[in-house]
C-alpha cells in the first residue's frame, strides 16, 4: 500500500508523510490526494485495521467516502506556492547519497516467541520488533515546517533492494489433531524492509501497532490410509495403525475368540466328564460265573456312592465292570459300609447277594450287653464267647495274596501291657487302668455294647482295642455318661453300676430299680453281696451261686469286699446306663430274681426279702438256701 493510498486515521497528522522514493519516470515527486468529490459514493478501501479505528468492521479495514465530510487529507492552511514552484503542502524528499551507496531499505530477521493455545503445545509466532519501535528519536525536527519560498531539489531515484520471496515449499502432512482443538498454522511473516531515516530532517513517524492475523480452523481430514481399511473396520471409525499395535476392535476380536475357545474346551471337558460319570463310555463286561476263584478283601466306605463300590470291585478283579454291577444294584437295598472277603471272577449280581449278608462280611461282630472279655462257661454246658473271641474271628480269615487277624493271646498281652494313651483310654479311667496294670482286665467295661461293623483286619491286636476303645467312649459320651449323673458318682463308678444292672436285671423296667438298690446299700455301707460279682470271677458262672464262690478273695467279690467292685464286670449299654444315671426313687435295699422268665421282686427289710426268696424256692429257680 503506498502513501497516496493509506487514508490518515484518527490521532494520525494530516500533513504529507516522507516517501523513501519517487516513482520512476514521474518527474513530478509531488503526489495530491484526489478531490472526494470526485470518489464514487460508497466506495470503499481495504486497508490495515488500526487501534480505536472507528471505520473499520471485524478484521477488514473499511474506508467509507462521504462528500458531505472534509476530506482529512487536505491541508486547510496552504500557502500560495512562488511562482513556477509545486505545492509545497504534499512534498517527498530524498536523501542526498549516490545510487551505489546501501540501499536505503534492509531486510532484518523477524523474532519467534510462543504464543500457548489451551489444550496444545506452544507454537512459534513471529513478531517483528522493529515495528514497536521509532528509527528515530522523539525529537526530530519535523520535515513540514512552513517554510517560505522552499525549493525541492529533485534527487536521482534510488533503486530499491529486491525483496526476496519465500521459495514454495512441498506441503508437510501434520498429524491430525482431536476434533475438539482447531488446527491452526502459524505462518512467518515476510521480511519488512527497514527504511533508512536521515536522522536530521525526518521526523519520527508513527508505527502501526502489529496485527496478529485471523487464524481460522481448518477441518481436519483423515489420513490417506482410510482408504485401505477393511470392511470389517469402516464402521467403527478405528484407523489401524500399520507397523505400530493392532487396532482394538482386532483385538477385542480375537479376545472374543478366545474366550469362546475356552468355554468351548471346558463345555467339551465337562461333558465328556459327566457322560463319564453317567456311564456312557464305560465297558459293560460281566462274569457269569456264581462262584468265582480265590478271594480278596474289599473296603467299602462309610459315605461310598453304589458307582465307587461298584469300581472298587472292578479293580479287585470281583466284577467285569462297573457299569454291570450299577445296573444289578439298581433298585436294590444298597451294600453295607465294611471290609468283605470275596471271590474274583463272579458276577455282578452273585457279588451283589453276597455282599447283602453277614457271611461274607469280615471285622464285624455284635457285642452283647453284659459280655466280659474273656469267654465264660455256665452251669448248662455251653461257654459264653468273649469280646476277645469275637474280635478274633471277625479279623481272621485268608486271601490269595495274605493271612489276616489277630488271636485272643495278642489281645490279651496288648490290654495288660499297653499304656492307658496307646490304648486310647479316656481320662476319666485312666487311674484304674494303670493300677492294673499287667492285668487284660483293666480295660473291662470300657468296651461298648452294640454292634461294630468296619473293624479293620489289617490293624494290629493294639490298634484294633485303641479304635475299638476310642469309639466306645464316643458311644458313652453320646449316651449321657459325663452329662446326666443325678446319682453324683464319677464316670467310672456309673460304669461300674451299670455293668453290675446289666447282669442282675432281665427286663428294662427294673434297670432303674436294680440301681437303685445299689445305689442305697453303697450309701448305708451294705455290702452289695451280688452274684454277679461273684461269677464275674469264677470258672463256671451259675445263677445259683454257692459253696466256695461266695468265699474267693478277690476284689471282684462283692461279698468279701465293701463298695463297688474293681473294675466294671461287662459290656454297658444305652438302657443301662441311663437307668443308672436316672434310677427310681425309692428305699429298697433288696431284690431277687423268681424265675427264668427274669421276674424280680424287692424288698426294703431282710425278712421281706427271705419270704421273696422262697418265691424262687418254689419255682425251682433257687436250690440255695431254701428252707
Amino acid at each position: 500500500m503506498t502513501d497516496q493510498d493509506r487514508t490518515p486515521r484518527e490521532g494520525d497528522d494530516a500533513r504529507p508523510r516522507h516517501s523513501s522514493a519517487a516513482p520512476p519516470g514521474d518527474a513530478d515527486p509531488r503526489r495530491f490526494f484526489p478531490d472526494s468529490s470526485g470518489v464514487q459514493e460508497g466506495n470503499r478501501r481495504r486497508r490495515r485495521r488500526g487501534p480505536g479505528d472507528p471505520t473499520t468492521t471485524g478484521n477488514i479495514p473499511i474506508i467509507r467516502v462521504q462528500s458531505e465530510l472534509p476530506d482529512p487529507t487536505i491541508e486547510y492552511r496552504t500557502p500560495e506556492p512562488q511562482h513556477g514552484a509545486p505545492p509545497s503542502y504534499f512534498e517527498v524528499r530524498y536523501r542526498d547519497e549516490p545510487a551505489s551507496a546501501e540501499p536505503m531499505m534492509r531486510f532484518t530477521e523477524p523474532v519467534t516467541r510462543h504464543v500457548e493455545t489451551p489444550g496444545r503445545h506452544a507454537e512459534p509466532a513471529r513478531v517483528d520488533d522493529a515495528l514497536y519501535s521509532s528509527p528515530a528519536g522523539a525529537d526530530t525536527e519535523p520535515f513540514y515546517r512552513d517554510e517560505p519560498a522552499r525549493q525541492a531539489v529533485p534527487q536521482p531515484p534510488v533503486p530499491q533492494a529486491p525483496v526476496p520471496q519465500p521459495e514454495p515449499q512441498a506441503p508437510v502432512a501434520e498429524p491430525a489433531a482431536p476434533q475438539h482443538q482447531s488446527t491452526a498454522p502459524v505462518y512467518p511473516r515476510q521480511p519488512q524492509a527497514e527504511p533508512v531515516v536521515d536522522e536530521t530532517t525526518v521526523a519520527a513517524a508513527p508505527v502501526e501497532p502489529f496485527t496478529e492475523p485471523t487464524v481460522q480452523a481448518t477441518p481436519v481430514s483423515a489420513p490417506d490410509i482410510l482408504d485401505a481399511v477393511d470392511d470389517d473396520d469402516s464402521d467403527t471409525g478405528e484407523i489401524p495403525v500399520h507397523g505400530g499395535a493392532m487396532p482394538a476392535r482386532k483385538k477385542s476380536r480375537r479376545l472374543l475368540f478366545a474366550i469362546a475357545g475356552v468355554i468351548l474346551v471346558a463345555v467339551l471337558v465337562l461333558g465328556g466328564l459327566g457322560l463319564k460319570w453317567l456311564g456312557v463310555f464305560e465297558s459293560q463286561t460281566d462274569y457269569s460265573s456264581t462262584t468265582g476263584s480265590g478271594s480278596v478283601l474289599v473296603e467299602v466306605p462309610a459315605d461310598a456312592a453304589i458307582r465307587d463300590v461298584g469300581q472298587t470291585l472292578t479293580d479287585a478283579g470281583v466284577v467285569g465292570s462297573q457299569r454291570a454291577f450299577v445296573d444289578a444294584a439298581e433298585g436294590g437295598a444298597g451294600v453295607s459300609a465294611g471290609f468283605y472277603e470275596l471271590p474274583k471272577g463272579i458276577s455282578a449280581k452273585a457279588a451283589l447277594e453276597m455282599m447283602s449278608g453277614d457271611d461274607r462280611r469280615v471285622g464285624r461282630f455284635v457285642v452283647p450287653e453284659g459280655l466280659t472279655l474273656d469267654s465264660k462257661k455256665s452251669s448248662d454246658g455251653t461257654t459264653r464267647p468273649g469280646i476277645f473271641q469275637m474280635i478274633s474271628k471277625a479279623t481272621t480269615f485268608s486271601t490269595d495274596d495274605k493271612q489276616y487277624g489277630v488271636t485272643v493271646d495278642q489281645l490279651k498281652d496288648a490290654a495288660a501291657n499297653s499304656t492307658p494313651e496307646q490304648l486310647g483310654v479316656p481320662d476319666w479311667a485312666t487311674a484304674k487302668v494303670k493300677e492294673l496294670t499287667g492285668d487284660h482286665r483293666r480295660i473291662e467295661g470300657l468296651i461298648a455294647s452294640g454292634a461294630w461293623e468296619d473293624i479293620d483286619p489289617r490293624l494290629d491286636a493294639r490298634a484294633i482295642l485303641k479304635d475299638l476303645i476310642t469309639r466306645s467312649v464316643s458311644r458313652f459320651t453320646a449316651w449321657g455318661l459325663l452329662s446326666g449323673n443325678d446319682a453324683g458318682k464319677s464316670p467310672y463308678d456309673e460304669l461300674t453300676i451299670a455293668s453290675i444292672v446289666e447282669a442282675e436285671a432281665q427286663h428294662e423296667d427294673d434297670f432303674p430299680k436294680v440301681a437303685r438298690v445299689i445305689v442305697n446299700r453303697l450309701a448305708q455301707n451294705i455290702r452289695l453281696q451280688m452274684d454277679s460279682t461273684v461269677n464275674y470271677t469264677a470258672d463256671v458262672a451259675d445263677i445259683d451261686v454257692h459253696g466256695e464262690s461266695y468265699l474267693a478273695d478277690n476284689k471282684w467279690n462283692t461279698y468279701q469286699h465293701d463298695g463297688l467292685p474293681l473294675t466294671p464286670i461287662g459290656a454297658v449299654g444305652e438302657r443301662a446306663l441311663a437307668a443308672t444315671e436316672n434310677p427310681t426313687p425309692g428305699d429298697w435295699v433288696y431284690f431277687v430274681t423268681v424265675d427264668k422268665e427274669g421276674t424280680t421282686l424287692f424288698a426294703k427289710t431282710f425278712a421281706q426279702h427271705k419270704k421273696n426268696r422262697q418265691v424262687a424256692c418254689r419255682n425251682k429257680f433257687l436250690t440255695v438256701g431254701c428252707e
